[in-house]
């Protein structure tokens, strides 16, 4: 091999640091619905608002979307709205309760704001999130799970989750060690 111009042994750059797990002050720089009725999602996108990683989804989504492939923003939580008449959702009840539960940690974490059934009046809104870790393909990530409140992510009272379970190829190819059975190695079925 010839040697070329520009060689330096050093990373690409490639990785961004991963945040890490835990609760942290957000704010909600936009939102969205997403899907059509029965089945919408009310899309929050949040970035670090307090502390030593605030902006941190912004700076990551503008570090790589220059980069070769196009990047998605890492920092949007994602609520099922609950369809009103309750008569194709799945899960209208915890639909219902996980959305009463959102609403109600913005209104907490933003004293005098009361939701109003206007979505855009979120952007700008402080409040709580817990970044919960997972790992898929053996490749670690976290992402927003949970709303908190803003206040008590201050004063340290929320704790970090539980880590997701692993997903993706390396997490397939364990399912048999971890659920107790055997794997069975032969083309024949084994009964």
């Amino acid at each position: 091999m010839k040697a070329f111009d520009g060689f330096k042994s050093e990373a690409s750059g490639g990785k961004f640091p991963v945040l890490p797990a835990g609760p942290y002050v957000a704010k909600i720089i936009n939102v969205k619905i997403d899907g059509d009725e029965p089945d919408q999602s009310l899309i929050l996108r949040l970035d670090i608002a307090e502390g030593p990683h605030a902006g941190y989804y912004t700076n990551r989504f503008n570090a790589k979307k220059d980069g070769q492939y196009p990047e998605k923003y890492k920092g949007d939580l994602r609520i099922r709205i609950p369809n009103p008449d309750n008569t194709k959702a799945m899960y209208p009840e915890s639909d219902v309760r996980r959305f009463n539960d959102a609403m109600y940690r913005i209104e907490q974490s933003n004293p005098g704001y009361h939701w109003d059934w206007n979505e855009r009046g979120l952007i700008g809104r402080i409040v709580g999130v817990n970044v919960r870790a997972g790992t898929y393909n053996d490749a670690a990530y976290t992402k927003p799970y949970r709303l908190e409140i803003a206040d008590d992510v201050r004063k340290g009272i929320v704790q970090p989750m539980e880590p997701m379970q692993p997903r993706g190829d390396a997490y397939d190819s364990n399912l048999d060690q971890q659920s107790g059975f055997a794997k069975v190695e032969t083309d024949e079925l084994p009964f």
